[in-house]
C-alpha cells in the first residue's frame, strides 16, 4: 500500500510539472497582455532578413503581426523574456502581444545563425 501510495504521488508531480512546462504563450511563463493594442506592425520574415527592419510604436500594448515568405522562423525581442512569435514556414502567419516602455528595442530570429546573418531590426517606442 505504502509503494502504491509513493508511486501515485510521484506521478502526480510529474503529470503538475509537465503541465506547468507546457504553454500556448510562447514559453518560459510569458502571460500575454489582454486589451486592443495601440499599434499592429506587420513584418515579413524571410531568409534571412525582417522587413522593415526598422519600425516604431507608441508605448502600451504593441502586436506583432509576422508572416512567412521564406522558411521557419521566429520573433523575440532582447530583454523580453519568453516573448516569442513563431511562423512555421513559407506562407504561415502568426500574431503576439507585448507591453512595452518607451525605449529602443532590437528584434530578431531566434533560429540558431538567423541573426548572425542579419536576421534583426529595430523597434523604437515614443
Amino acid at each position: 500500500m505504502r509503494k502504491l501510495a509513493t508511486y501515485v504521488c510521484v506521478v502526480t508531480i510529474g503529470i503538475a510539472g509537465l503541465a506547468a512546462c507546457s504553454s500556448d504563450s510562447g514559453g518560459g511563463g510569458y502571460v500575454a497582455p489582454t486589451g486592443p493594442p495601440v499599434k499592429t506592425i506587420k513584418l515579413s520574415a524571410k531568409n534571412f532578413a525582417f522587413g522593415p527592419a526598422k519600425v516604431t510604436s507608441p508605448a502600451g500594448i504593441i502586436q506583432f503581426d509576422v508572416e512567412s515568405t521564406d522558411g521557419i522562423h521566429d520573433l523575440v525581442i532582447e530583454g523580453q523574456p519568453g516573448f516569442q512569435v513563431e511562423v512555421s514556414g513559407s506562407g504561415s502567419k502568426a500574431s503576439g502581444k507585448i507591453k512595452l516602455s518607451k525605449g529602443k528595442y532590437t528584434f530578431y530570429c531566434d533560429i540558431s545563425g538567423h541573426r548572425a546573418q542579419g536576421m534583426e531590426g529595430t523597434l523604437t517606442v515614443t
